[in-house]
């Protein structure tokens, strides 16, 4: 990824959180030499004190867990939000353009025994389940079909080799642009430019 100096991300406690909040990742390998992706929710875990991986799983019928042992380096794409900049909002009129945040990680592979993967299963669904009226437990789910549900899938863990980082946000505008675009974007109605207005402004008052 295109990652300019300015716009590069070094704080891991800010980049864990961004992958926990948009766990949604697109799953990258190569195959027959070309690109194939799997989107899938994949979660940052702390496997020992100071060492993260990412977790996740994959249907068996995807042909991409053939990859799982290839020994291949993979790439997890976290994105979003992201939002259009108007040139209008600018001092000086200039050329509009495109504020994001993505993360990529890097890594490689490694297939999840059966207890790591339900353990994998009981994370992401008490995760997911938290927000629920009547949340379901793993407990919850018949022993039948949860041994089905497991030969059905695969689950890995990925290590975190190589992060890049993008958190494009008009780190390049005057204070006046800046301050400008985030009262724009605020006024919008949009929730992902709300979240970017949201990061601008932390991001200036922490003189960044």
């Amino acid at each position: 990824m295109y990652t300019p100096k300015q716009t590069q991300e070094h704080d891991f406690e800010t980049i864990a959180a961004f992958i926990r909040k948009h766990a949604f990742a697109l799953l990258l390998s190569v195959r027959d030499g070309a690109p194939y992706g799997t989107h899938i929710p994949v979660e940052l875990e702390e496997r020992e004190p100071g060492t993260f991986v990412l977790r996740g799983h994959l249907a068996n019928a995807n042909p991409q867990t053939e990859d799982f042992k290839s020994g291949q380096t993979f790439l997890a794409v976290f994105t979003d939000p992201h939002a259009y900049i108007s040139s209008s909002w600018y001092e000086k009129e200039k050329i509009p353009t495109w504020n994001y945040i993505a993360v990529h990680i890097y890594g490689k592979l490694r297939i999840l025994s059966e207890t790591e993967l339900v353990d994998s299963l009981t994370s992401l669904m008490n995760k997911y389940e938290a927000s629920s009226e009547h949340p379901v437990r793993m407990a919850d789910v018949p022993e039948k079909a949860m041994q089905a549900s497991l030969k059905a899938i695969t689950g890995f863990e990925m290590s975190l080799d190589k992060i890049e980082t993008r958190f494009k946000l008009s780190q390049n505008r005057s204070d006046r642009d800046y301050a400008n675009i985030i009262s724009h974007l605020n006024a919008s109605g949009d929730s992902q430019a709300a979240e970017i207005a949201e990061e601008m402004a932390k991001r200036r008052q922490a003189g960044q």
